[in-house]
């Protein structure tokens, strides 16, 4: 299977778990086509599924990727799944506050997307990182229970 995986970032982070997601799909023997946002905006996606990633600013999701999933044309890419990642910092994520992965779920769902439930948070130490150690082990767990979920 193809993967498109579309991702903004702003430090570096998520497109560091972008990349590690394409690896994680790579290794399961899946394709994987890394798109930055304003990339994707451009074209036309090709894939028989999509994982969706923005850093978490200020609660939400990038202008980018909003833009991006309110572009889309949801009735040409079908019922093909989408998940949605984010980077967020810890304290956030322990709080359970707003994220940019939540929202962007939400926005492709209002949209007819068919969104993998739950969203995938990778925490960042500081601002502008690194990553949380153990978030390589938490992103594999997740790429593998999503495509389970996908192919089964």
């Amino acid at each position: 299977m193809k993967g498109v995986i579309v991702y903004d970032s702003v430090y570096g982070n998520t497109e560091l778990v972008a990349k590690m997601i394409a690896a994680r799909l790579e290794a399961e023997g899946h394709s994987a086509q890394l798109l930055r946002v304003r990339d994707a905006l451009k074209g036309r996606l090709e894939g028989d599924f999509m994982f969706m990633g923005s850093p978490t600013r200020l609660g939400s999701m990038t202008g980018r990727m909003r833009r991006f999933i309110k572009g889309i044309d949801w009735d040409s890419w079908g019922k093909r799944p989408v998940a949605a990642f984010d980077t967020e910092m810890d304290e956030v994520i322990a709080k359970d506050g707003a994220s940019a992965a939540a929202k962007m779920h939400d926005l492709a769902r209002s949209k007819g997307a068919k969104v993998h439930t739950p969203v995938l948070k990778v925490g960042v130490v500081a601002v502008r990182g690194p990553l949380s150690p153990g978030s390589e082990a938490g992103i594999g767990a997740y790429v593998s229970e999503f495509m389970s979920s996908i192919t089964d």
